[in-house]
């Protein structure tokens, strides 16, 4: 399975872990986002935080 398949498969999951910690609008960049991620890539993601929650929250 590549990045791509894994990331879709576990999508829900992705999101449920975000809203957990109060993070939403989550979306990826980098390499992944412009199909250039080999095995030794890292998906990046970027999110928006829902007012009052704390580093912490975002680390989770």
């Amino acid at each position: 399975m590549n990045i791509y398949e894994l990331l879709q498969a576990k999508r829900e999951e992705i999101l449920r872990s975000a809203a957990k910690y109060g993070a939403y609008n989550v979306r990826i960049f980098g390499s992944v986002a412009r199909r250039e991620a080999d095995a030794d890539s890292d998906v990046d993601f970027l999110v928006e935080m829902e007012p009052g929650r704390s580093l912490f929250d975002l680390g989770g």
